[in-house]
């Protein structure tokens, strides 16, 4: 690490520089508790009523929608998170360049809404539901003023978590009250989209509040070049994120979609407590490369790599072990098909945690979309190969196969081009890596005891989880004597989130 070593310099630092980012933590790991409780008291009760056709309908309606919406936003999520924490000090810079923002966004929505129209009519019979088209479009067409970037840039984390609080609570309850028999499926999508409309028209009434819009003499067209490479990188993940859904569609059945889309929400769900902090870490990243700070710079990597190798690997390890008592909890009796799926979809967390930071907190954060532009096309299109080819045979197996080999090869691009933009910088300690994927190892004859000694599904569950928490603590703070780990065990003394950027 060379210079950066400058360790009494960086703790002075951390603790003036990072006590909004302590807060900000806070809202966003409650926002992030929200997005993984609410499948966990939805899913086991909507994998009951619903059949897994009606669940592939409504998976591939919101895929398809999703990847329009992505179109139409032209890469403006992340650049104008960048551009608002660079002019959040400057009020009229701010302004005006939030109404050239909207406007690009109107003029590529208008356009997307145009191809919308032109898909539909190709896919009409993978759709077949009026009902779900125009839940789809309603959310189309309010999100022609799409506007979360601002509030990510000026770190807004209390609004957004607020707002996303409430209208998660409103489709909870929504879901218990509304659906009722297999078929209330188009029900279900009306629910999600809902969610997504409160959202958003919070969103546009909390913006126009806040800062003076005005659409007169707008130069929106300036902020194209720099978007354009923003958008192929959103469109080329879109291919794995929201396309798959889609592919699997057209390669197999409505069935075969339920099974892998509900696989992958369970994925993604448990992926999101560790990729959401890198939302709340870009802001000042970005600040800190402007500033030209590295020794800051250095600290806050670290420790957000740190956090997420320290977390994702136990959580891999312990999807592929628990996934039948999990499958069987969750999903009930007639998703236990998905148990091959969630195994080989066990390595999902660690690969797309990595991926996002190298992409996010490294090539974007330093203006190098092109390169990160470069290994998402590639991903891609690993992905569009194998999941064509082997989800005609292997159905909902083969996507699950086809996705992970598509994150595999984008994190190898990632930390070649990382590797060259960060120069001095460390990025991932292969230490911290060797400590997790031991302490892991320990979960295999934990899990297999009580397996031995309990039957009851819920019962190997909690109890496994309990131990597995316990032991990967203690071998991590005693027998791999982790640094990190003793930091984390001060905070759960503290109760505080504060000890772990801290130290």
């Amino acid at each position: 690490m060379g210079q950066f070593n400058e360790y009494a310099y960086v703790y002075a630092l951390k603790l003036i520089l990072l006590a909004s980012l302590k807060r900000n933590l806070v809202y966003n790991y409650i926002l992030s508790a929200s997005q993984v409780l609410l499948p966990i008291v939805s899913i086991p009760y909507v994998s009951r009523i619903l059949t897994p056709e009606g669940i592939g309908r409504v998976s591939f309606i919101d895929s398809f929608t999703y990847y329009f919406i992505t179109i139409a936003e032209f890469g403006m999520v992340v650049y104008g998170m960048r551009e608002i924490a660079r002019h959040r000090d400057d009020r009229e810079a701010r302004g005006k360049l939030v109404s050239e923002l909207l406007m690009l966004h109107v003029v590529t929505s208008a356009i997307t809404l145009f191809l919308y129209a032109i898909a539909v009519f190709f896919a009409w019979k993978h759709i077949h539901d009026i009902r779900l088209l125009l839940f789809s479009l309603s959310y189309l067409l309010v999100n022609f003023f799409a506007c979360e970037w601002y509030f990510l840039g000026m770190e807004q984390f209390r609004y957004i978590t607020l707002r996303s609080l409430v209208t998660r609570g409103l489709g909870l309850v929504s879901i218990f009250i509304l659906i009722k028999q297999p078929e209330d499926y188009y029900l279900y999508y009306g629910i999600i989209a809902g969610a997504a409309v409160l959202n958003s028209l919070g969103n546009i009434y909390y913006l126009f509040k806040s800062v003076p819009v005005s659409f007169k003499k707008v130069n929106w067209k300036k902020h194209i070049a720099h978007t354009q490479f923003i958008w192929f990188i959103c469109l080329t993940d879109g291919v794995t994120l929201l396309l798959d859904n889609v592919f699997l569609q057209l390669m197999s059945t409505a069935v075969a979609v339920g099974y892998y889309a509900f696989s992958m929400k369970i994925v993604r769900s448990s992926t999101v407590l560790l990729t959401d902090s890198l939302i709340v870490f870009f802001p000042r990243i970005v600040t800190l490369i402007k500033e030209g700070n590295k020794a800051q710079l250095q600290a806050v990597i670290s420790r957000n790599s740190q956090f997420l190798i320290f977390f994702a690997v136990p959580l891999c390890a312990g999807i592929f072990l628990l996934a039948e008592p999990l499958i069987a909890i969750f999903l009930g009796p007639q998703f236990m098909p998905v148990v091959s799926d969630i195994r080989i979809l066990a390595l999902f967390p660690l690969l797309r945690t990595c991926n996002l930071f190298l992409s996010k907190q490294v090539l974007i954060a330093w203006g190098k979309e092109k390169l990160y532009l470069r290994s998402s096309i590639a991903g891609s299109l690993a992905f569009i190969v194998l999941s064509l080819l082997l989800s005609r045979y292997w159905a909902d197996v083969g996507a699950c196969c086809a996705i992970v080999a598509a994150e595999v090869t984008t994190l190898v691009i990632n930390y070649y081009y990382a590797r060259r933009v960060a120069g001095e910088l460390q990025l991932f300690e292969t230490k911290e890596l060797s400590h997790a994927f031991g302490s892991a190892l320990v979960f295999i004859p934990v899990i297999w005891g009580i397996q031995q000694l309990a039957q009851a599904p819920l019962l190997v569950l909690l109890l496994s989880i309990a131990a597995c928490i316990v032991v990967y603590g203690l071998v991590q703070f005693f027998v791999m004597r982790n640094h990190f780990a003793v930091i984390v065990w001060e905070a759960v003394k503290r109760k505080s989130l504060q000890t772990i950027y801290n130290n």
